[in-house]
């Protein structure tokens, strides 16, 4: 993952907003954050190509860019009487993941094995 992954995943111009070395390292705690939670499926995963290395990058770049987009971590604003509200995990500035970008670096935990299930009338009594 490198800051033109997230740069080409921006909508705007990252390079004019933000120190590079800022960028980086935001980048740097992405993946360490990712990688100390979860190395071991990311790297199944990606060796057996179900997580790609494409996908992989998009979600660390998500994770970067919820910070860089919002760094106040406003959840709403309102202009009459301005007032605001803020979501916890984002106003700290911390980078978070959501339960999606979670599995799909993971996967899905089957609960329930495949089978077929009948249903009918008959409640087992006479």
């Amino acid at each position: 993952m490198t800051r033109n992954d997230l740069i080409k995943r921006y909508e705007g111009d990252l390079d004019t907003r933000f120190r590079p070395d800022y960028l980086d390292s935001q980048i740097e705690d992405a993946v360490d954050y990712a990688d100390s939670r979860w190395r071991a499926q990311i790297e199944m995963r990606l060796s057996t190509g179900v997580l790609t290395p494409n996908l992989y990058r998009r979600v660390i770049a998500d994770a970067v860019l919820r910070v860089i987009r919002n760094p106040d971590g406003f959840a709403s604003e309102n202009e009459g009487n301005y007032g605001y509200a803020t979501r916890g995990e984002v106003a700290s500035g911390n980078l978070w993941f959501t339960p999606n970008d979670i599995a799909t670096l993971c996967g899905v935990e089957q609960t329930m094995m495949p089978g077929s299930v009948s249903i009918g009338l008959d409640r087992g009594w006479h």
